[in-house]
Order: C-alpha cells, then structure tokens, then sequence
C-alpha cells in the first residue's frame, strides 16, 4: 500500500464523516447525469469511492453504477450493499472497451502524477462508448504549499491530501482534448440550495458568483465534462 493509498484508507474506513461536505458537489453531478443519460439505466463507473454517497444515490436512482477504488474494504463495504465495485486504479481500469455511458472522477486527478493522470484519462476515454462522457471536478488554481504538513516523527513534508497537481481550466481542457471530441470547462463553487434557510441560499448565491470570479475566498472548483 503506497502513502496516498494509506491516507484514504484511513479516511474512507475510519472517519467517512469526512466525505459529508462532498455531498453538494456529487449531487450536482448526479443532477447532470440525470440531465444528460440517453437510457432509463445508464452504465456509470465512479472513480474513488469516497463515502459511497454517489454510489448509493446511482443504486437509488435504479442505475447500473459501478465503482473502482483502491481499497479493498470500501470496496467490500459497497458490494455489501448490492453496488458492483472493483478494486484499482484510474489509470488501470479493467472493463472491457465502451463499458459505460459516464465516467465519474470528482476530486481525483489532482491526486495523480502526470504519468497517472495521462494514463488515467486515457482509459477513461478507452472505456466509455460513443457518444459516453466523463465528468469530474477538481479544485481550482489550488496553492498545493497552503497544505503542506511535516510529520513530526521522520521530518517528511506533504500535502494533507496527496494533491499532486494545481489545475486552471486551460490546463484541464489542454489534458483532456486529444482523447475527446468535445470538451467543456467551468470555474465554479459547487453549493447546494435545496432545503436551505433563506440566508443560507444567499451564502451559497454569494459564494457561487465568487467563485465564479475566482475568488480564492470561495474555495472554486473545476468542473468539466469531455464527450467521446
């Protein structure tokens, strides 16, 4: 197990409260499926299992959801629940060609290394059939030297989160663009508004059109959508 493996492995298995904030962004993600899918069941692959929020919420929603993560016991923990899961990694996917519909992968290509991340997208293009998408946010303009920690025992530096990678939206389509037909990409803070208290929903309008602007304040992210 590499040390980016061991750091979700602990979050995902012993503190899974941790994933509570994502469920406003995977939510938004799940809305543009919806929006999106060609068939009543579509055939979606989710790329880091989190929590299982997405999974359970595709598993309500009657779709045919799958899930490949790193970890073993998330992965066990999923198919507990009747959701198909496989253990693995992005940029060694193993389903066949033209799999599915969507690839998810929100908050998981900053965690990658250049050589990861072309593998990863490029398989990510490999499976989804034609026509198929792959979605996915990550953060935006991130200052990867805010979340460095030093561990106090051996003395290493690392980011709090194993991010790899800081994204603007040029570089996001410059990556995806030679495995996509059409590529589209969004600076964007990913808020909720559903079953809010009025002066929440203005904190969410506030924070959105901020980070629509790139204010950092905002905490926006990157959300984009490449069709094969």
């Amino acid at each position: 197990m590499n040390a980016q493996d061991r750091v979700w492995a602990h979050f995902q298995n012993k503190c899974p409260e941790t994933f509570e904030g994502a469920k406003p962004r995977l939510d938004f993600i799940v809305r543009e499926i919806l929006q999106k899918k060609a068939t009543a069941v579509p055939r979606v692959l989710n790329v880091g299992a989190g929590n299982g929020y997405l999974e359970e919420s595709a598993q309500r929603l009657g779709w045919d959801i799958f899930c490949l993560d790193p970890n073993e016991t998330t992965i066990k923990r999923l198919i507990e629940k009747g959701i198909k899961g496989q253990v693995g990694y992005i940029e060694d996917i193993r389903f066949n060609d033209a799999s599915f519909d969507f690839v998810v992968a929100s908050e998981v290509l900053e965690h990658l290394s250049d050589e990861q991340r072309h593998r990863g997208i490029r398989e990510v293009a490999r499976v989804l059939d034609r026509g198929g998408r792959f979605i996915g946010t990550v953060p935006y303009c991130e200052n990867l030297l805010l979340n460095q920690v030093v561990c106090p025992e051996c003395g290493k530096v690392f980011h709090r989160w194993g991010h790899k990678k800081s994204f603007d939206t040029k570089i996001v389509h410059n990556e995806l663009s030679p495995f996509f037909k059409k590529v589209v990409v969004k600076r964007t803070a990913l808020v909720t508004f559903r079953e809010r208290a009025f002066s929440a929903k203005v904190k969410s309008l506030v924070r959105l059109i901020l980070a629509k602007c790139g204010a950092a304040i905002a905490m926006p992210n990157i959300y984009f959508v490449a069709r094969k």
